[in-house]
């Protein structure tokens, strides 16, 4: 089972996972693994097979801020293609917020 839970920062994504999901892997902050990615060089994209399965969390950033870096743009912009890529094909999607969970899918 995959599944993706958005949400600010410190909103209670963490909890929210191993309460509900305690059996399952946990990737815990995608928005660091994308950055670790990029700075290595590589393509944030080809994550996705490695995040199938697992419970992901992601804190939402940007909220349509546009970043003056463009290190920080592309950064952005990766973030947000992957989470769209998985959650197209998660089992389940949450949005976090002040630690109310809400069912997106």
């Amino acid at each position: 089972m995959t599944v993706l839970i958005v949400g600010g920062v410190c909103q209670g994504k963490e909890h929210f996972a191993r309460s509900r999901w305690p059996e399952q892997p946990l990737v815990n902050g995608l928005h660091r693994l994308v950055r670790r990615t990029l700075e290595e060089g590589g393509n944030p994209q080809a994550l996705l097979p490695e995040l199938r399965g697992s419970v992901v969390t992601c804190d939402e950033i940007g909220c349509g801020i546009i970043p003056i870096d463009p290190a920080e743009e592309r950064w952005r912009e990766e973030v947000g293609r992957l989470c769209c890529a998985l959650a197209a094909e998660a089992d389940e999607v949450w949005r976090i917020w002040a630690g109310l969970p809400q069912r997106l899918r």
